[in-house]
C-alpha cells in the first residue's frame, strides 16, 4: 500500500509481482480497515500493511498480486470483491457541486448545495434546458440527482445529457429511509429536493447510462407491450365475471382489439432486434441461451442495460432475486428477495420456466434443488439467479451459449482428479 500525506510521499511498494487495483481519496478509519479486510480476505500478506494514523492519510492505492496461471484475473476479481469491469460512476468522482432535484408532472423543485440555484421550474424541455442545463454548462465538476418517478424524470435526465452534465438517478425508497435516518419525517418538495442533494453528496450513486434515439423508441416498444398485456389480462378477468349479454360482446372488443395491438407490437420488437443485431452481439448471446427468447431479450436490452458490467451479487440485486438476509441476534430469519426491477424479473421467472425443462444447466441446478427438498418457490427464484448470472457471465465474456458451454466442460475436465482405478 503506498501513502501520500499533504508534504511528502511515503511509498512502500515491491518493484514486481504485485499491481494497483483501487485507489481511495481521503481515506478514513473505516476505509483503511475495509482495505485491510479486504487484504486479509484474499489472503494477501503485505508488509507495509502497518498500524497508520488516518488523519495523517490523504490517498491510499491497494495491491493485489499479479495474474498467474495459478491465480487468473477472473477469479482475483472475485476474490478480493470488486469487479474490474464495473462502469464508470458518480462514486468515483467528489463532486464539488450537487445539485438536487424533485420532480413532479408538471414542475421541479432545485436545491443547490451552494445555493446558487434554489426554486421550481416547469418540468418541460425548453424550461430545464433554458433555465437549469445553460447556467450549468459553464460549471465544472457538477452533478445533478433526482429520484425515479415512473418516467416524469426523462426530461431532466436527456436534458442534462444532452448538455455534457452529469446526471444520476436514486431509488426514492432509499432517500426516503436516508432523510428519516437524518431525522426528516416531514416531507415536501423542497425538504425533499435537500435530501436528494444530501444523498447525492453522502452516498455513492451510478451516472444515468446515456440513451440514443433508437434506444429510447425501442424501451418505449417494450413498455407499451408490456401495458397491453396487462389491459389484456383486466378485459379477460372482466369477461369472466360479466353477465350481461351486450357488456360482455363490448369486453369481448376490447379484447380483440388489444391482441391485434400486442401481435403488431411483437412484430415490431422482432423486426428491431434483428435490425439492431447487426450491431450488437449482445443479443446474439442472450437468444442463445435455451429457454431466453424474443421477449426476454427485448426486456433485457431496453430495461436492464447494466447486464454484463455488475457483478453476480449486484445484479442479482438489481432485478431482485437475490435473498436479503434478516438477522439480529440470535433471531435469523428467513430470506427473502425483495425490490429490483420488476419488468425484468417477471420475463426473467417465465424464461426460467422453459430454462427448466430445456437448458440442461438450469434443468439440473433446479431438480438437485428439489431433491434437497426445498420449496419450488424458492428452488425456482434461486434458478432465475443461476440463469441471470449466467446470462451476466455471458455478456462480460461476449461469449455464446455453446461457446460458454465447452469452456465450462474444459475447465471441469481440467480440475477433476485423475482416476486411481
Amino acid at each position: 500500500m503506498g501513502l501520500y500525506n499533504e508534504n511528502e510521499c511515503l511509498v512502500s511498494v515491491p518493484s514486481t509481482c504485485w499491481s494497483p487495483f483501487w485507489i481511495l481519496d481521503k481515506v478514513d478509519a473505516s476505509g483503511l480497515a475495509c482495505s485491510l479486510a479486504v487484504g486479509a480476505a484474499a489472503q494477501i500478506v503485505c508488509p507495509w500493511m502497518l498500524d497508520i494514523d488516518p488523519e495523517l492519510v490523504r490517498a491510499a492505492v491497494c495491491f493485489e498480486p499479479e495474474p498467474s496461471p495459478d491465480r487468473p484475473s477472473q477469479v482475483r476479481s472475485y476474490l478480493l470483491g470488486w469487479d474490474s469491469t464495473m462502469k464508470t460512476n458518480a462514486s468515483k468522482t467528489r463532486y464539488a457541486r450537487i445539485i438536487g432535484v424533485d420532480i413532479a408532472s408538471d414542475k421541479i423543485d432545485i436545491h443547490d448545495s451552494h445555493g446558487y440555484l434554489t426554486g421550481e421550474l416547469p418540468n418541460t424541455c425548453s424550461a430545464i434546458d433554458n433555465r437549469l442545463a445553460a447556467k450549468l454548462k459553464s460549471v465544472d465538476n457538477v452533478l445533478v440527482i433526482c429520484e425515479a418517478t415512473g418516467g416524469y424524470e426523462y426530461v431532466l435526465v436527456d436534458s442534462m445529457q444532452q448538455a455534457g452534465i452529469d446526471v444520476a438517478v436514486a431509488n426514492p425508497r432509499q432517500v426516503r429511509d436516508f432523510a428519516k435516518g437524518h431525522g426528516y419525517l416531514e416531507k415536501t418538495d423542497s425538504i425533499d429536493a435537500a435530501m436528494i442533494a444530501k444523498f447525492g453528496s453522502d452516498v455513492d450513486v451510478h451516472l444515468a447510462p446515456q440513451r440514443t434515439d433508437a434506444e429510447r423508441a425501442f424501451q418505449a416498444l417494450v413498455r407499451r407491450r408490456c401495458q397491453v398485456i396487462s389491459a389484456l389480462h383486466a378485459e379477460k378477468n372482466r369477461v369472466a365475471q360479466t353477465s350481461d349479454k351486450f357488456a360482455k360482446e363490448l369486453i369481448e372488443q376490447s379484447i380483440s382489439h388489444w391482441k391485434s395491438q400486442l401481435k403488431t407490437l411483437d412484430m415490431q420488437i422482432e423486426r428491431v432486434l434483428t435490425e439492431r443485431a447487426k450491431n450488437d452481439p449482445k443479443i446474439d448471446i442472450l437468444q442463445s441461451v435455451p429457454g431466453v427468447a424474443t421477449v426476454t431479450t427485448a426486456t433485457i436490452i431496453a430495461e436492464l442495460p447494466e447486464l454484463g458490467s455488475l457483478n453476480r451479487g449486484q445484479i442479482a440485486k438489481l432485478v431482485g432475486v437475490a435473498p436479503l438476509a434478516n438477522q439480529s441476534g440470535k433471531s435469523d430469519k428467513q430470506r427473502k428477495a425483495k425490490g429490483g426491477r420488476g419488468q425484468v424479473r417477471n420475463v426473467l421467472y417465465m424464461a426460467t420456466l422453459v430454462a427448466a425443462r430445456h437448458n440442461p444447466v438450469i434443468k439440473q441446478f433446479y431438480n438437485r434443488l428439489l431433491a434437497k427438498g426445498k420449496l419450488k418457490k424458492v428452488a425456482l427464484v434461486a434458478a432465475m439467479r443461476k440463469l441471470l448470472t449466467i446470462l451476466n457471465d455471458m455478456v462480460r465474456n461476449g461469449e455464446l451459449w455453446r461457446k460458454a458451454d465447452q469452456s465450462l466442460s474444459k475447465q471441469k475436465k481440467a480440475t477433476t482428479a485423475p482416476s486411481l482405478n
